[in-house]
């Protein structure tokens, strides 16, 4: 099937999706994981799960397999292996890969950063094109942490939409999109005294904390996943 009818296939899919009101809204899940040690360096991870788009992607399967793939692949997979390369070339950024499970719909890119300044050009490789270039993404000095999110997930969507010139323009994202989520969890060496997001969550031994982000949530997109943490000292 050639590129151009495999979109008009999945927007006509994503148009009769959203006008059956009974019909669960796509949605996918963002999970983003870093462990802090206390040099500044770590492990970080982000994970693409889209088993929520299990059943569009079902349906197009049954049309084309080739158009299926396609579309898997352009969703998570292209985007995340082109990081993975770029992620290669940053000094103290090493032990870089990336893993997908075409069964469950999963994909993730991992890698280790020996440092905060290493950490931050890595996200900047990522978020390519959707913050701004100079952006700080994570601070980590004198027991505070900082995790920046300046235009919030769901205003990049929506600034997209509105000045983007194609069909996603005339879909309800808010609506058609509701199930998705941004989680973020990290884990640090020391105790957690304090943080900023209401939607942080804390493990029992206050190092690990976590955020379950509903992107459209009407009270959530001013708060995102942005967070300041202080720690027992």
């Amino acid at each position: 099937m050639q590129p151009k009818k495999v979109g008009f296939v999945v927007f006509v899919l994503l148009f009769f999706f959203q006008s059956i009101p009974k019909t669960p809204a796509l949605g996918v899940d963002f999970i983003e994981k870093a462990h802090f040690n206390e040099d500044g360096s770590g492990l970080f991870s982000i994970e693409v799960d889209l088993t929520k788009a299990g059943t569009v992607l079902s349906i197009i399967k049954c049309l084309n397999l080739n158009t299926s793939c396609k579309l898997i692949k352009s969703i998570g997979y292209k985007s995340l292996h082109n990081a993975e390369e770029c992620l290669k070339s940053i000094a103290d950024i090493s032990q870089v890969g990336m893993r997908y499970d075409e069964k469950k719909l999963k994909f993730e890119l991992s890698f280790n950063f020996h440092t905060i300044k290493a950490l931050n050009k890595a996200m900047r490789k990522i978020n390519k094109g959707l913050d701004p270039p100079k952006i700080t993404y994570f601070s980590l000095q004198d027991g505070l942490f900082v995790r920046q999110d300046m235009n919030g997930i769901a205003k990049k969507v929506l600034f997209y939409q509105e000045y983007d010139n194609c069909l996603v323009k005339s879909l309800d994202l808010a609506c058609f999109f509701k199930q998705t989520t941004y989680t973020t969890i990290y884990t640090f060496p020391k105790e957690i005294k304090d943080c900023s997001n209401p939607l942080s969550e804390l493990t029992k031994n206050k190092k690990t904390i976590r955020i379950r982000h509903d992107v459209f949530a009407p009270d959530q997109i001013e708060d995102s996943i942005g967070n300041r943490i202080h720690f027992i000292q």
